[in-house]
């Protein structure tokens, strides 16, 4: 270990001069090829004195080099995913298109606070509006009804979190989950007891609303998340860490990249523009923003 750390900076003592004095790298390549074989010999060393085995390192870093990291993003690939609802009855599924608007107004006591309505849902499987079952609880949305109650930033510093729908959304366009959304459209799939209780519950609710306060704070030293770029393997390991254990976590990382940036970028212009309209469509796996009409 003492030997890797040794070479590395003798490696970099190369660069240093590269910089400093406009040596050409070219020229050092023979002193390049010793210290990085010197370098191999160390990690293989270290690797064996641990009983691991090399082969398997560089194959598993592959795995999770392609998990994080994916290129150009093809329909095959969106297809190939999981879609967590499919299997239910269509009064348990997310709608494929969802619309919704966001209004900003005063509060009672004069705080901003963002409301969300549902402008529509294709497919609609609550045409009429919001139904009771038979054990009494309503199930459904209603389009141009509200969804949730009106939300202020709850915080000292106004910071737009009025607006942190906008993440929840991201994670159900991009992902196909949100517990906190099912929620609120009532959509939880009680056909399945354990699906219903594991997957849909307050437990899943909680953690996906912690996760959303999280990323809330880690955006702020990471340009916000409005670029994927800006999601990196920090913040992925603190996303999967929250959901482990829920479907969600079979998702890949470059997914989960994504859908927290197109979440927070959608934040980002509703408060930019005092509100307007989100569209989640979960077959394209993209939450969109559009201004209210003047």
């Amino acid at each position: 270990m003492l030997g890797l750390a040794s070479k590395t900076g003798t490696i970099l003592n190369v660069y240093k001069k590269y910089l400093r004095d406009s040596i050409d790298l070219a020229a050092n390549r023979a002193i390049l090829t010793e210290e990085l074989g010197d370098e191999l010999w160390y990690i293989a060393a270290v690797a064996t004195a641990c009983g691991l085995d090399l082969n398997s390192i560089a194959e598993a870093n592959l795995l999770r080099t392609r998990d994080r990291y994916h290129g150009e993003i093809t329909v095959e690939d969106l297809s190939g995913l999981p879609s967590f609802d499919s299997e239910y009855p269509m009064t348990e599924r997310f709608p494929r298109k969802l619309v919704l608007s966001f209004i900003e107004a005063d509060g009672s006591s004069g705080v901003r606070q963002a409301r969300m309505v549902v402008v529509s849902a294709e497919p609609n499987a609550f045409p009429d509006g919001r139904v009771t079952s038979s054990d009494g609880k309503v199930l459904g949305f209603q389009v141009g009804g509200g969804l949730g109650d009106p939300l202020t930033d709850n915080s000292r510093q106004p910071d737009n979190y009025r607006y942190h729908d906008a993440i929840h959304l991201g994670f159900m366009a991009v992902l196909g989950w949100s517990p906190n959304t099912r929620s609120l459209l009532k959509l939880k799939r009680k056909s399945d007891q354990a699906t219903d209780e594991c997957e849909d519950g307050a437990r899943a609710v909680f953690a996906e609303e912690g996760l959303a306060a999280v990323l809330s704070r880690l955006a702020k030293r990471r340009l916000g998340f409005l670029t994927e770029l800006s999601v990196d393997g920090e913040v992925i390991e603190v996303a999967k860490a929250a959901v482990t254990d829920l479907e969600v976590d079979a998702m890949p990382s470059w997914l989960w990249r994504r859908a927290i940036s197109q979440g927070f970028s959608a934040l980002k212009q509703l408060a930019d523009n005092e509100g307007g309209y989100l569209t989640a469509d979960l077959d394209a796996r993209t939450l969109t923003y559009a201004k209210m009409p003047t």
